[in-house]
């Protein structure tokens, strides 16, 4: 009888939730996704002390600056040979979105003063001057050697021949992004010639010219990333992190260069005089360094995440796979 009692549907289960329950479930569900990324940012937070990664990023500031001007000479040169009218104020259209005004400050008259002899630079000096910005290179490969924590780095001449090849594709990356930007122009008037949308494409370029920094930003980063670790590059994530050190290398450009026009400038000038802009321009890079390490090291804690989750089976055929 009680057996049939049940089945006739006696016993009923209460499935429904009051307001004040779901409100409890879902602040619980909230409160463990929060804590989860708490947890997963001070993992983050750690690794890069642990590695003393900001002592990578500062390093990474120097070869930057060391590199910079040969990078502008090699750009300037290669540019002239190119069919680019205004070679030069695209260049500086496209690096407004990737650099603080107080680095175009000396960017600028850089690229001014270069410009009349560079036919000559890229005859006569483009080994060399390829070299000298591959230094750069050559840093982000050691210091994302260090963030992946390899114990056997490549041979030298290996990594002198990827530095030179890394450098080779962001610099093609670099002249890609400037000939978009100079069709600027171009487009606006060949829409402008078929509807009248001039007035609307004025509006919209700025923004296109960001999207077009943001992902040429995006891609020399991702290229690091799978590049220059000696790490397998089988079920090895890069695109987080990324996607994430180029969110930040941009939001410190527009960042960096309205606190220092608004607020540090006037500091910066009292301390440092006339090198107040060259400092502004080394703090940029080392925070622009340390967001590329910060990138690689989320890479690196969510690819330990996943291996957690990953049935045993599947870990040792990884294993095996890496170890071929």
């Amino acid at each position: 009888m009680e057996l049939a009692g049940l089945c006739s549907g006696d016993l009923h289960f209460n499935t429904t939730f009051s307001p004040r329950s779901s409100w409890a479930l879902g602040r619980w569900i909230s409160m463990k996704y929060v804590k989860g990324i708490i947890s997963f940012v001070t993992l983050v937070f750690r690794g890069f002390e642990r590695k003393h990664l900001s002592l990578v990023a500062a390093g990474l500031a120097y070869y930057f600056v060391m590199s910079l001007v040969p990078a502008l000479v090699l750009l300037t040169a290669v540019m002239a040979y190119l069919p680019l009218h205004n070679a030069t104020e695209g260049a500086n259209s496209f690096m407004a979105h990737v650099v603080p005004r107080q680095g175009l400050s000396l960017i600028e008259p850089l690229l001014a003063t270069i410009s009349p002899h560079r036919t000559g630079l890229l005859s006569f000096g483009i080994i060399a001057t390829l070299w000298l910005t591959s230094k750069a290179v050559k840093g982000i490969i050691a210091g994302l050697d260090i963030v992946y924590e390899v114990s056997a780095p490549r041979a030298l001449w290996i990594n002198r021949i990827l530095a030179f090849g890394l450098t080779f594709a962001v610099g093609v990356l670099l002249l890609l992004a400037v000939a978009l930007t100079l069709l600027g122009p171009a487009l606006e008037a060949l829409f402008s010639a078929a509807t009248p949308v001039q007035s609307l494409w004025v509006r919209v370029w700025p923004y296109v010219q960001w999207l077009l920094a943001a992902f040429f930003t995006f891609a020399a980063i991702e290229l690091f990333y799978l590049l220059a670790p000696n790490v397998p590059l089988a079920h090895r994530l890069t695109i987080p992190g990324a996607v994430i050190a180029a969110s930040a290398w941009l939001a410190l450009s527009a960042g960096l260069g309205f606190y220092f026009h608004h607020f540090g400038e006037s500091k910066l000038d009292a301390v440092y005089g006339i090198l107040a802009a060259p400092v502004a321009l080394v703090i940029w890079l080392y925070w622009g360094a340390a967001a590329i390490l910060i990138g690689a090291e989320i890479n690196v804690n969510l690819q330990y995440r996943k291996s957690l989750s990953m049935p045993e089976s599947a870990k040792r055929s990884q294993i095996g796979r890496e170890a071929a």
